[in-house]
């Protein structure tokens, strides 16, 4: 299709996702990630990991940045995991009557927002105790700036100036944030102080306190801060929410997972790690939501050459997009692809395993796969299991179930739950 004078190209066949996503050549567009380097006026993710479009920079920050992300690094967080789905529980228990209706995507949005910035950067945000702590409202601005960004953006009504500054008001706290937090750590390591055994420590042992590489200096570690404190929330923050939304429209579904977290955890204060493999079909739960909905729909590349598939030739230089939210619900790859089925992941047959291996890629594919998966899906686990421990869930009927899409997919209705607190 065109847009003005510009080709975009959908492709939805494993062929072209296999070699668009697995061949570092092909590079991410500047045309789409533009608008994720800067907002408005302002610089937002900067040259980050989402939004940096030369691999070769790319390439040198994950280096730096990968060790923070290492299963065995995860594991030593298990008790920030535990504390913040503690929080979480405690925050709703007094709401839990069965009569009054929580929101429980804004419940995930504060208590991940805690989590991933006691983890990453020693912050206590409290977001989920405050509801006075800025941050879920800044983040939440930034992402209705992107949608609006692509969507009209030549808008430049009164209204549309007004709700820019805004935007850029929220970005300028989120950074101006992330800088006092890295000056404060870089002091304090300086001095000798004692300083947490967190990420960003382990980014800034890695990069000699910022002067180990003249391409990653204190602008370029406020792009990561930006970057993982909005997604490092964002995702886990709508896989729980399109979780709890499926349990509540397929009750068997439910009632084979409560089974198992009852038999796996029972009463048990503190999950731990090889707690997670038991919960096998908690795991599969995951997957199947992830399949229907991906947190980000899909990825787009710039071809580094022609490819050619079906008969038709993709030339280089054009911008292709892959979206894993539309492959996974074709029934060229999934059997039933509408029906919520979380066996289909419990399958050992290969050939159906191939069928649909570069049709699913919530967390992208290759190289530059979404270095956060991981921490999501630990995270995820450790929170929904604390939940089904302590609750009962039932949706709110009357709201709507359609997916909002403000660049990342969330439930439209907020994912509002009547709660009971189980005997």
């Amino acid at each position: 299709m065109r847009i003005f004078w510009r080709p975009f190209i959908l492709a939805n066949k494993p062929e072209i996702v296999k070699d668009l996503l697995l061949n570092s050549r092909h590079t991410k567009p500047i045309e789409i990630y533009r608008s994720f380097q800067g907002m408005f006026g302002s610089r937002f993710l900067g040259h980050g990991l989402v939004s940096e479009v030369d691999h070769n920079k790319w390439l040198h920050r994950r280096a730096i940045i990968n060790p923070a992300f290492r299963r065995k690094y995860l594991i030593g967080m298990m008790e920030q995991f535990n504390e913040g789905a503690e929080a979480l529980c405690e925050n709703i228990v007094a709401r839990a009557d069965g009569k009054t209706p929580i929101a429980m995507l804004d419940e995930f949005n504060n208590a991940t927002l805690d989590v991933i910035a006691k983890i990453a950067f020693g912050m206590n945000t409290q977001a989920t105790t405050d509801p006075t702590c800025p941050f879920p409202a800044a983040i939440g601005a930034v992402f209705k700036g992107l949608r609006a960004t692509f969507e009209n953006p030549w808008d430049i009504s009164s209204k549309s100036r007004k709700f820019r500054q805004e935007v850029r008001e929220a970005i300028r706290l989120v950074r101006t944030t992330g800088r006092k937090c890295v000056e404060e750590r870089i002091s304090a390591r300086q001095r000798g102080d004692h300083v947490p055994h967190d990420i960003l420590n382990m980014i800034l042992e890695c990069s000699n306190d910022l002067k180990g590489s003249s391409d990653f200096q204190m602008e370029n570690m406020i792009d990561e801060f930006v970057t993982l404190f909005i997604a490092g929330q964002e995702t886990t923050t709508n896989l729980l929410a399109f979780t709890l939304q499926q349990l509540g429209r397929h009750p068997e579904v439910a009632e084979r997972l409560q089974t198992e977290v009852d038999e796996v955890l029972g009463h048990k204060p503190t999950i731990e790690y090889e707690d997670l493999a038991k919960l096998e079909y908690m795991m599969r739960v995951l997957k199947e939501t992830l399949r229907l909905f991906p947190p980000v729909p899909g990825t787009s590349r710039k071809l580094a050459h022609p490819i050619r598939c079906d008969g038709f030739t993709l030339p280089a230089g054009a911008p292709v997009s892959v979206m894993t939210a539309v492959m996974s619900r074709m029934e060229e790859y999934f059997d039933e692809p509408l029906v919520f089925n979380p066996d289909r992941f419990k399958t050992t047959d290969e050939r159906q395993m191939r069928r649909h291996f570069y049709a699913y890629f919530p967390f992208s594919l290759g190289q530059r796969s979404c270095i956060g998966q991981q921490f999501a899906l630990i995270e995820a686990r450790v929170f929904l299991a604390k939940l089904l421990q302590r609750f009962a869930f039932r949706p709110d009927q009357s709201l709507l179930s359609s997916t909002e899409d403000e660049v990342t997919n969330k439930p439209k209705d907020g994912c509002k739950n009547y709660v009971n607190l189980r005997t």
